[in-house]
């Protein structure tokens, strides 16, 4: 069992049904489970003065494209609208592999963690031809910085030919969409209490599926 414990907290935030508040208090954490709250004179594993700060629960992201983090200061692409925007960045997305989605993801997160995000939501849809394991890059950077993921295994189905948005070369067929969806919710879909993967279906907008 480990154990953790906060000390001279000057504020806890809880946000929890009354929004309250504890002043001047300790927090004692066993197993990853806040068991109390309050003057706490107990051992720990680890202890952490606190004086002069403040403790809130972590921040939880719900929606996040990590894997366009090494293209979102482009110029280029700066004032463009929707389409024109997802069009000019398509050929630049057609060139990602697992290394671009594993730093991609390492970085994302890790701003996320510095500001006070213990929870982050992905979706990645861009698949390119014989691309594989991009979700599972995406848990092996979150679970390397520790924080809880919960992916949500994107697609895209409609392709130029068939009058949809992005090139033919990152839509995926059916099958190959609901195969690697089932084996990605047998991987690391994980309905247990503290469980720190989880794994969405999410179809990407009209106009590419």
């Amino acid at each position: 069992m480990k154990s953790i414990l906060i000390k001279n907290a000057s504020a806890i935030v809880t946000c929890d049904d009354n929004n309250a508040i504890y002043s001047n208090s300790d927090m004692y954490i066993s197993d990853g489970e806040i068991t109390e709250i309050g003057k706490v004179n107990k051992r720990a594993d680890k202890v952490y003065d606190m004086a002069g700060k403040y403790v809130y629960p972590g921040l939880i992201n719900t929606h996040h494209h990590l894997y366009q983090t090494f293209t979102r200061n482009l110029n280029k692409v700066q004032n463009m609208e929707l389409f024109d925007w997802l069009t000019a960045l398509y050929e630049i997305w057609r060139g990602i592999d697992e290394e671009v989605i594993y730093l991609s993801s390492l970085t994302g997160i890790g701003e996320l963690i510095k500001y006070g995000c213990t929870t982050c939501f992905d979706h990645h849809y861009v698949f390119p031809k014989n691309s594989q394991n991009f979700i599972d890059r995406q848990f092996d950077a979150a679970d390397r910085l520790g924080i809880r993921f919960y992916a949500s295994r994107g697609s895209m189905s409609l392709g130029k030919k068939n009058g949809g948005l992005p090139p033919d070369d990152l839509v995926q067929d059916i099958d190959t969409i609901l195969a690697d969806s089932e084996r990605l919710i047998k991987r690391y879909h994980d309905t247990s209490r503290f469980s720190m993967h989880n794994i969405a279906l999410a179809p990407c907008s009209p106009f590419s599926v």
